[in-house]
């Protein structure tokens, strides 16, 4: 038997529910497990994915109760998240991955409150949108609002990858991520919610893969089938007028933010149109900080997307300015007109097919060294795109390097097809261009006569003209005419 402090251990394991009694029974029956110390017995355990370095040392420092909340086991504590602090957590009953925050009542001052936060975060950040990273459940415990988020595996917000990989993001990749964001904007719209915070940091691409360069340095980049998803729906608190707090002001604010406190639907589609100007880019539409950024937010212009990017076809162009139009009511009106515009600017989409059935909830002897148990992943269907199969995929945005050079050079569009007009069409063209040739001639011909005088010598006639006859003139009485003499 394991000493006193190994068996005191274990018990304090199972009333947390960290490890259940099969898998105690498992442990020591292990000829290998260390029996006599306890630093030796957790490290035994951390090695072999059983627990992590945070439930061992709550478990030895007594706090265990820490290791669930709002009734969530929770695995590792992932760090910092806005509003709290971020855990990895399991599912109580299926033991699949989970985020968990818990959020300080304090983070909702000055104007919002803990109420009306979490009546949001239930009405909006539960919608079913496939673009969107889904809330799965919110609640309390004491004093505190937790949040339960699907935990997204091999993925990165945009504002990151951005930096791994550096550079511009080519024209069609940019739409593509820009509808899909438009698309979850407009589900949000449609029942009534704003989001209030859409930034590239809120932008969760993935899967990802990771790719070694010539000179050996590895950065991830999205695979052909990578789905964008906008985060923290229905999860942005209400504040002030940022004029009135210059502090920590986004870049991608729009205008009307720094005078008002709402979040209006219009304001998302300005933020939106900024986002996709930095991937565009490599940079946000103004930078700076405290007030100097809010001035320019209220007063400048970004550089000319033209001018950073040649290669656009200039609709696109046109459409991120009309996005970035300083009044509310200069821009596109609904996040379903700024969808169907940039639709033309993508390639074929892809849509995800039937999920996989998701396989019987797994023993906890099963979750890995990272808390994580396998679970099922909706399988998407692949991009159709001729360039990507044995293409060069080195450090580029998920094409081949022949297309982003191409793009960043000032490419030119696609080229227009013409038509090819049937024989109807073409006898019934001839005719017209022999009638209108005749038309023309004949018009032309009739100038000329007049211009002759022709048309004054038709109607002139030799023969006098006959001479008049003067009227008689009629007697004063009667009006007879006098007898002669």
């Amino acid at each position: 038997m394991p000493s006193e402090s190994v068996a005191g251990f274990l018990d304090r394991a199972q009333a947390s529910r960290v490890l259940f009694p099969e898998q105690v029974q498992q442990l020591i029956t292990q000829p290998d497990m260390p029996q006599s110390d306890l630093n030796t017995f957790c490290e035994y355990l951390q090695t072999r994915g059983v627990l992590t370095r945070f439930q061992a040392s709550a478990l030895r420092e007594h706090r265990g109760h820490e290791l669930s909340y709002g009734g969530y086991p929770v695995v590792d504590e992932v760090g910092p998240c806005p509003g709290g602090t971020a855990y990895r957590a399991l599912h109580p009953s299926l033991r699949t991955p989970i985020v968990l925050r818990r959020l300080s009542p304090e983070w909702f001052a000055p104007i919002d409150n803990p109420t009306n936060y979490l009546g949001r975060a239930r009405a909006f950040g539960m919608l079913a949108h496939p673009n969107v990273v889904p809330l799965l459940d919110a609640g309390t415990q004491g004093d505190q609002i937790y949040l339960v988020i699907d935990a997204t595996h091999e993925s990165a917000d945009l504002e990151t990858l951005s930096k791994e990989i550096g550079g511009a993001m080519p024209g069609f990749l940019a739409a593509e991520y820009g509808r899909g964001i438009a698309s979850a904007l407009r589900a949000a719209h449609e029942h009534g919610g704003t989001h209030g915070d859409v930034r590239p940091g809120n932008l969760v691409i993935g899967p990802l893969s990771t790719k070694t360069n010539a000179q050996g340095k590895a950065r991830r980049r999205p695979t052909p089938d990578a789905v964008v998803r906008l985060a923290e729906l229905g999860l942005v608190p209400m504040r002030p007028p940022v004029a009135a707090f210059p502090v920590n002001v986004s870049p991608y604010l729009p205008p009307e933010r720094l005078d008002s406190p709402t979040h209006e639907s219009r304001g998302d589609l300005y933020s939106l149109g900024a986002t996709l100007y930095f991937l565009l880019t490599g940079r946000p539409p103004f930078s700076g900080d405290g007030p100097e950024l809010v001035k320019k937010i209220r007063e400048n212009a970004p550089t000319p997307l033209a001018q950073l990017r040649p290669d656009l076809p200039p609709e696109f162009v046109a459409l991120i300015n009309s996005v970035l139009e300083k009044s509310p009511d200069k821009r596109p009106q609904t996040a379903v007109e700024v969808e169907h515009a940039l639709n033309k600017f993508c390639r074929q989409a892809s849509a995800p097919s039937a999920p996989k059935m998701a396989p019987l909830a797994a023993p906890a002897s099963a979750v890995g060294v990272n808390g994580y148990a396998a679970h099922g992943q909706p399988e998407l269907v692949p991009v159709p795109d001729e360039g990507l199969p044995g293409a060069d995929l080195s450090d580029e945005w998920g094409v081949s390097n022949t297309e982003l050079a191409s793009a960043q050079a000032g490419a030119a569009s696609e080229p227009r097809k013409v038509r090819t007009m049937s024989t109807e069409e073409k006898r019934r063209s001839r005719m017209l261009l022999m009638l209108g040739g005749a038309l023309h001639i004949t018009a032309m011909l009739m100038l000329v006569l007049w211009l002759t005088g022709v048309f004054d010598r038709i109607g002139s006639s030799d023969e006098p003209e006959p001479e008049t006859t003067k009227p008689t003139k009629k007697a004063n009485d009667g009006g007879k005419p006098k007898k002669k003499a």
